[in-house]
């Protein structure tokens, strides 16, 4: 699918660009542009942190870029695994990893595999948690991909979406065109019919800046 290997290109393109962002690096510009635009990412790092709460938890970190949430997560007590299809990202990934632990003396129990969520990973068992941030924006026909997502979880999914009318929706739409790289919007109504529709009922949306944070309950 075109669409899908756009998005691939930019995340190999732009890895080292995007996970600056997480120490506010850069020039002057690229400091405001992540104060201004990059609120959303901030909100949804500190809310996901909140929701995997408890030592010994399973993650699947979903497009987990350069890991700085999953080596958080592990830090806290959780068995995490982070997938990525951007094999630069995922050397970013093992990079801070291994300086992570030599910084803080300690052994993180977390797994970075490069492979694509929807073609190419399986598992034998259930995750506690499964952890999609920044994902859906790049996913044209989420169904198939939330309702795999709902079957490698046990307790929790955790997602979050742009929101189709936000003030920076039209700006990053265009900048995204003159990068080839095609995003998708979404409304609380779209979010709540596409839950449903997979057989979700136990769900809550929360806004944050330019978008949704979904966390859904799973029902065995």
């Amino acid at each position: 699918m075109k669409s899908s290997k756009d998005v691939k290109r930019y995340f190999e393109d732009t890895a080292k660009d995007f996970d600056e962002i997480y120490d506010n690096q850069g020039d002057a510009l690229k400091r405001l542009i992540n104060r201004i635009f990059r609120k959303g990412m901030r909100e949804r790092l500190i809310l996901a942190l909140q929701e995997c709460t408890g030592d010994n938890k399973t993650i699947l970190d979903i497009g987990c870029g350069s890991g700085r949430i999953s080596l958080l997560l592990a830090e806290k007590g959780a068995k995490v695994t982070g997938i990525d299809y951007s094999l630069p990202m995922i050397e970013l990934a093992k990079e801070h990893l291994k300086k992570y632990e030599a910084s803080k003396n300690i052994k993180l129990d977390v797994e970075f595999i490069c492979c694509d969520f929807l073609e190419d990973f399986d598992s034998d068992t259930l995750f506690d948690v499964t952890l999609a941030l920044g994902v859906f924006d790049y996913i044209k026909y989420p169904m198939s991909f939330l309702e795999k997502i709902r079957n490698l979880t046990r307790e929790k999914m955790i997602a979050s979406y742009p929101a189709k009318f936000a003030f920076q929706m039209p700006i990053r739409k265009v900048w995204l065109h003159t990068k080839n790289c095609p995003v998708y919007f979404y409304t609380e109504r779209q979010l709540a019919s596409t839950y449903r529709s997979i057989g979700v009922t136990n769900y809550e949306i929360v806004k944050i800046s330019a978008g949704y944070f979904v966390k859904a309950y799973v029902i065995s």
